[in-house]
C-alpha cells in the first residue's frame, strides 16, 4: 500500500521545483515527474506520495505512457481501465489523474509528468497546455542533466559518470555484503566496418551492440561506453556469474547482422570479466584486471569470454 502526503525528494532541485509548481498551480494532492524505462517507473520528484519506483503496470501512467498523448481521468473510479486498481479502492484512494508525456527535443518518449488527487475533478484544454508546458520544462532538464552523462550514439554512460556510478554501487555492494564484478567488450575487427562501409555503418553496430546487451541484461545493471568500440557493464554478480551473462551476450552479438553496401555483414566480440576483490574501494582495479582479460580473449583469437586470474 502506498503511504499517503509524503515527500520523496530527488538528488535533483530543478525537478523538486517543478512538482511543487504543478501542485501549487493546479491545487492536487500528488503532483511526480518520472523517467520510465522498459516496464519500470522510477521517479526523479514526487510530492505527496511516499514512492521511488513503481511497475509500470500497476501505474496510472501506463495509460499515458501507451497513449503517447495527455491522458485525463477525471474520476478513476469509473475509468474501466483503474476502476478496481489499488490505487483507487485502497487509502488514500487517488480519484483524479492527469498525464503527459515527457519527450526530449527529438521526440524521444522518456517518462511523465502527472497530477493526481484524492477527489474528482474536472481539468480543462488550459491546464492541460498548462500540464504540457511544465512537462516541456522537465524533459529539457532530463537532457541537461541526465542525457549529459551519456554517449549520445549509443546511450550508455558516458565514462565519467559509468566510474561515478560503479563508486556508488560497490559503496552499497559492500553495506550489503554482495559482490560486484565488471565485464569489458570491444568489438573485433570494429577499424575494418569503418573503413569498408563508412562511419554511420560503425555507428549502427555500436547501437546495435548496445541494445542487444541491454535485451539481455535483466538485472540492475550499468553500462558505459570508455572509448571508440570499447564499453563495460558492472553488475551485482560474482565473476563466475558475470562470464556466464558475458557468453550470452557474446552469442547475442555474434546474431545480429546488418546490411552494408548490399552486403551481409555479422561481428563478434570479445570480453574480459573481473570481480572487485574484498578490500577494495572502487571499480578502478577490476576494470584494469578485466582490461588484461579482454586483451587476453583478442590474442587467443577473439570472439571469446575470458576470465581475470
Amino acid at each position: 500500500m502506498v503511504k499517503p502526503l509524503g515527500s520523496v525528494r530527488s538528488d535533483n532541485e530543478a525537478f523538486d521545483r517543478i512538482t511543487s509548481l504543478v501542485r501549487d498551480i493546479f491545487d492536487v494532492d500528488v503532483a511526480a515527474v518520472s523517467l520510465i524505462e522498459g516496464d519500470r517507473q522510477s521517479f526523479r520528484s514526487i510530492q505527496g506520495l511516499d514512492l521511488t519506483e513503481i511497475p509500470l503496470e500497476a501505474s496510472f501512467c501506463r495509460a499515458t505512457w501507451r497513449e503517447g498523448k495527455p491522458v485525463v481521468f477525471e474520476d478513476t473510479a469509473e475509468s474501466r481501465e483503474f476502476c478496481n486498481h489499488a490505487l483507487v479502492t485502497q487509502f488514500p484512494s487517488l480519484r483524479f489523474y492527469a498525464g503527459v508525456v515527457l519527450r526530449t527535443s527529438e521526440g524521444q518518449p522518456i517518462g511523465t509528468i502527472c497530477a493526481i488527487d484524492r477527489k474528482p475533478r474536472g481539468f480543462s484544454d488550459r491546464e492541460i497546455r498548462v500540464l504540457e508546458n511544465l512537462a516541456q520544462m522537465a524533459a529539457s532538464e532530463f537532457e541537461l542533466r541526465e542525457f549529459a552523462s551519456r554517449d549520445a550514439l549509443t546511450g550508455a554512460l558516458s565514462r565519467r559518470h559509468f566510474l561515478t556510478e560503479c563508486n556508488h554501487l560497490c559503496d552499497i555492494a559492500a553495506q550489503e555484503n554482495l559482490e560486484v564484478s565488471v565485464i569489458m567488450i570491444d568489438v573485433d575487427h570494429f577499424k575494418t566496418v569503418n573503413d569498408r562501409y563508412g562511419h554511420a555503418a560503425g555507428d549502427e553496430v555500436l547501437r546495435a551492440l548496445i541494445v542487444a546487451c541491454k535485451a539481455h541484461l535483466k538485472d540492475f545493471h550499468l553500462i558505459g561506453r570508455l572509448g571508440g568500440e570499447e564499453f563495460a557493464i558492472a553488475l551485482q554478480k560474482t565473476a563466475q556469474q558475470s562470464v556466464a551473462i558475458s557468453e550470452s551476450l557474446r552469442q547475442a552479438i555474434a546474431q545480429l547482422s546488418f546490411q552494408f553496401d548490399n552486403s551481409t555483414v555479422q561481428i563478434t566480440s570479445s570480453f574480459g570479466v573481473a570481480g572487485v576483490q574484498a578490500g577494495e574501494p572502487d571499480i578502478s582495479k577490476a576494470l584494469l584486471r578485466a582490461d588484461k582479460a579482454l586483451y587476453q580473449a583478442k590474442a587467443e583469437g577473439r570472439d571469446r569470454v575470458v576470465l581475470s586470474v
